[in-house]
């Protein structure tokens, strides 16, 4: 129990004096006399006179009178009983520890999660030792870990390690998570650029931004590679930035054997994709780094690891945009793609199992397998037709890729007029309308999608189906037994296929489940991340010392009421006991 009004318990000392008061004043009681002649006696005699301490304290008048000052004393005290543990949070902190807080900014000149602490700090001067929910993103493992802190210790230790904490979470998303779970409850954002976005009236961002570094920076974005007959294909792309002092080379080796090397891979400010060889048995580890100027200002992208697996397709995507949403289908359902060619040049027959043509003629001589997407011209038994006729999305039942087209259908009206010979097959659509046809040549298997994939088209590439339908028809056009070893890795903090776990956090060759992986941090740009700044520092402490008052009063249950029922309750028997 505590006391709002804690200054009312001097009054507290009333109740012993008006106990002594009431022991030791002289107090008459009547005498009955026949005369006046005999008062001198009544009083030699003590009849008058004060009665004993002992008779005193059994006076229940005495005690009730008591009762009442000291009832009435502690109800002014305003007591309260706390209903809720002392450290409850008040508020819930979320700290970005993802790879581009490891980058360099502008404003200490060193990387920006020194900048970020150094605004939550101040935060945390204004409204010292307010217990705070703190989740990290991602935490240990890869997953959003929380844990209560006090705010003073909320910062110390909490930034990117000496290999810097990867991207699996999003701290936005998480912060508005947060805001969510607890709507009275301020949420504080400390990432370092402030994205274009809302968010909830209780969420504060503490964000420096970025801006260019002098440094620049240069980084892998994404890495291929597989063994086939003796010889090893590597296909990467990289990409600098203006500041970067360049150029830039690629060096691949296993275990201190330089197996390829160029030295004209990059230059600043551009985007490259480079296709390597080299010769030899194909070994079970491959280190892909880049070379050049040792100012990057972000080095975790700089390295790839890969490791050899068996049953990869190896995909060769030609034609032209768009090709986002298609390049992530094949990319999630396991394939590597090799390269891409807007031209449609020929193919390496030893460098790719597939070769998908989006709005573009195959290779001529290419008799592997293969899948074309709205094709300009005849293929195989598909053939243009006059005009356009209305699409209908029917599902062949008996079609070996019936299973993988999920519904409701997309969206699609109208497309192009084919003409289909009798050996090909319909998966989706009619013989008059069709919109995925299949067919096999000698030797190779081949599919056709007979209408565009941009979004004036249809949504079926934002539909959760897309890339199931590539997974199926992968498995279809390069089945188990035709694939070859190729090589791979994971993005960290991502869950490794096969072993139900995360990869972890830093970049190498790990052991996850008994299996060797590549951790690698490629495919994104965090370590090109540049944008705002945002302060809302003031406002969050503002809303971190409602939120405290706020607590204090919810966490207490007033008890004074009582205290003021129990005194006047003692008043009334007080007058009833002296009537």
């Amino acid at each position: 129990m505590i006391f709002l009004a804690p200054w009312w318990l001097l009054g507290l000392v009333l109740v012993p004096a008006f106990l002594l008061w009431g022991l030791l004043a002289p107090r008459g009681r009547p005498v009955t006399v026949g005369s006046l002649l005999l008062w001198r006696r009544a009083l030699a005699g003590g009849a008058a006179g004060r009665p004993t301490a002992r008779l005193r304290l059994r006076e229940p008048l005495l005690w009730l009178d008591a009762s009442c000052i000291l009832f009435l004393v502690l109800a002014c005290a305003r007591p309260a009983l706390e209903t809720a543990r002392p450290l409850e949070p008040v508020a819930t902190v979320v700290v970005d520890r993802t790879a581009s807080m490891g980058a360099a900014s502008a404003g200490s000149g060193g990387r920006r999660f020194l900048d970020a602490r150094a605004m939550a700090r101040r935060v945390i001067r204004a409204v010292p030792d307010a217990p705070v929910r703190r989740v990290s993103v991602p935490g240990e493992g890869g997953a959003v870990r929380a844990d209560a802190t006090t705010f003073g210790r909320l910062l110390e230790a909490s930034g990117p390690d000496a290999g810097y904490r990867l991207a699996a979470g999003d701290a936005w998303r998480t912060a508005a998570a947060e805001a969510a779970r607890h709507p009275p409850r301020p949420v504080l954002l400390v990432t370092d650029v402030a994205r274009a976005v809302e968010v909830p009236e209780n969420v504060f961002v503490l964000a420096p931004g970025a801006s260019p570094a002098s440094t620049g920076n240069a980084g892998l974005m994404r890495v291929a590679a597989r063994m086939d007959d003796g010889r090893g294909w590597l296909l990467v792309a990289a990409r600098a930035s203006a500041e970067a002092s360049g150029p830039f080379g690629v060096n691949v080796s296993t275990a201190g054997t330089v197996h390829a090397a160029r030295s004209d891979v990059l230059t600043p400010g551009e985007t490259a994709e480079r296709v390597l060889a080299f010769d030899g048995p194909p070994p079970a580890r491959l280190r892909v780094t880049l070379t050049g100027p040792a100012d990057d200002a972000f080095l975790p992208d700089n390295e790839a690891f890969l490791v050899l697996e068996p049953g990869g397709v190896a995909v060769r995507l030609l034609g032209r945009p768009p090709k986002t949403e298609l390049r992530r289908a094949l990319e999630a359902s396991g394939a590597t793609v090799l390269t891409e060619d807007a031209d449609g040049g020929r193919p390496h027959q030893q460098g790719a199992d597939l070769v998908v043509a989006c709005a573009a003629p195959l290779p001529a001589g290419w008799d592997g397998p293969a899948a074309v997407i709205l094709p300009p011209g005849s293929v195989g038994p598909l053939r243009p037709g006059e005009g356009t006729v209305p699409a209908e999305w029917t599902v062949a039942s008996d079609h070996p890729l019936a299973d993988a087209l999920y519904l409701p259908p997309p969206r699609i009206d109208r497309v192009r007029a084919y003409e289909i010979g009798d050996d090909a097959e319909v998966a989706v659509g009619t013989r008059e309308a069709p919109l995925v046809v299949t067919w096999e040549s000698p030797g190779a298997r081949r599919l056709a999608v007979c209408f565009g994939l941009d979004r004036a088209i249809t949504d079926w590439p934002r539909r959760p189906g897309f890339p199931v339908f590539w997974a199926r028809a992968l498995e279809w056009l390069v089945p188990a037994g035709d694939r070859r070893p190729t090589y791979r890795t994971c993005t960290p903090l991502a869950p490794v296929p096969g072993t139900g776990s995360l990869a972890p956090g830093r970049t190498g060759f790990h052991v996850v489940g008994g299996k060797a992986v590549g951790v690698s941090f490629i495919g994104t740009e965090e370590g090109f991340e540049r944008g705002p700044g945002r302060d809302d520092s003031q406002s969050a402490i503002a809303a971190l010392r409602g939120a405290i008052e706020a607590r204090r009063e919810a966490a207490l249950a007033p008890a004074w009421p009582y205290a003021a029922a129990l005194a006047v309750l003692a008043l009334l028997v007080r007058a009833w006991v002296a009537r």
